[in-house]
């Protein structure tokens, strides 16, 4: 059979070749469809009312214009397509919230209808909308497949996944409660194992920028809401600093070596604890030597905090000033 001409403008029409593209596959993820979408439709639907352009046509009409068609009649495919774009919207439908906007399931569909008026053969004994169904179905299930998630899986997962969603929804309206994964695995044949590395295709792609109040205007975006588990938590983060403060604060009365000892040992210089067998090696003494250092500060580290509460703002902010440089000088010492 001779290739047509122009075979999108015969599959699609004039009124669905002047759609606008209302949607991306990164975009249209949630279920159903816009408001400007359905209402790009409606207007496609209108036109499709007017039966001198796309009548309707019985059995006997179909199965002559398939004679035609099958014999290399481009007219008679033209008019086999128009007769049939009503039953690309209804199929179409069913299709809603898989990813892709309503207009381009028709436009995918309408494709697949094509397909079927240069593929039919009469001698099948079957119905042309029966056989353009399948064909349409097709089409749309790889659109589906290939544009409307972000990351694409093999064919046949999006059909088994797509299987599996209609037996889990078939068992729940017959059990009157959600169906059990043991009750879907024995429907589908599979094993349990198999059923939950078939749920991993189900996974769905949010883009961060994305409203969570499904408009723009609305509410804030899923990245202003998500919390970063790297993160610490801001009340953690300000009990740390308060302890420091205040470990800071009793340092003031020692002197200078002891603080040494203290800020090489527990890390406040350098954010790095250290044995006292390296402090010994680093200050040149021996680590006993540098062990009763430590004790005798921290014997006056306790008895300063046990007086700190009769401190006063100015006291206590003066002390934390004075430690914070000894402790500073201390860390670049070594």
């Amino acid at each position: 059979m001779k290739q047509m001409d122009n075979p999108l403008k015969i599959a699609l029409g004039e009124s669905l070749l002047q759609l606008p593209q209302l949607s991306s596959p990164a975009v249209a993820t949630q279920r159903g469809a816009s408001s400007g979408e359905w209402s790009a439709l409606d207007a496609y639907l209108r036109e499709l009312r007017n039966d001198s352009l796309y009548p309707r046509l019985s059995h006997e009409d179909a199965l002559a214009l398939g004679c035609a068609a099958f014999a290399g009649d481009r007219s008679a495919i033209d008019s086999l397509v128009r007769g049939h774009l009503r039953l690309v919207v209804k199929v179409a439908r069913q299709y809603i919230g898989f990813g892709l906007a309503i207009c381009d399931l028709v436009a995918e569909g309408n494709l697949g209808l094509l397909r079927a008026a240069e593929m039919y053969n009469p001698k099948f004994s079957t119905r042309f909308s029966t056989y353009a169904t399948v064909w349409i179905r097709q089409r749309i299930h790889r659109a589906i497949t290939a544009q409307a998630r972000v990351v694409r899986i093999p064919v046949w997962r999006s059909q088994r996944l797509r299987k599996w969603c209609r037996v889990q929804e078939e068992l729940s309206l017959q059990l009157g409660r959600p169906a059990r994964e043991e009750e879907v695995a024995g429907k589908l044949g599979m094993e349990l194992d198999a059923l939950w590395e078939l749920q991993g295709d189900r996974v769905e792609v949010i883009s961060m920028d994305a409203s969570t109040c499904g408009t723009e205007e609305d509410g804030k975006t899923f990245s202003e809401c998500l919390a970063d588990d790297a993160a610490q938590h801001p009340a953690e983060r300000l009990g740390k600093e308060e302890l420091r403060e205040d470990v800071l604060a009793c340092l003031a009365d020692l002197d200078d070596r002891e603080i040494q000892v203290l800020a090489l040992k527990f890390g406040l210089s350098t954010a790095k604890a250290t044995s006292f067998r390296e402090l010994g090696r680093r200050l040149g003494v021996s680590h006993e030597w540098v062990r009763r250092i430590a004790e005798l500060a921290l014997v006056k580290v306790r008895r300063a905090f046990s007086e700190s509460a009769r401190w006063t703002l100015s006291e206590r902010l003066e002390r934390i000033h004075s430690a914070t440089v000894r402790v500073c000088a201390a860390g670049s010492m070594c």
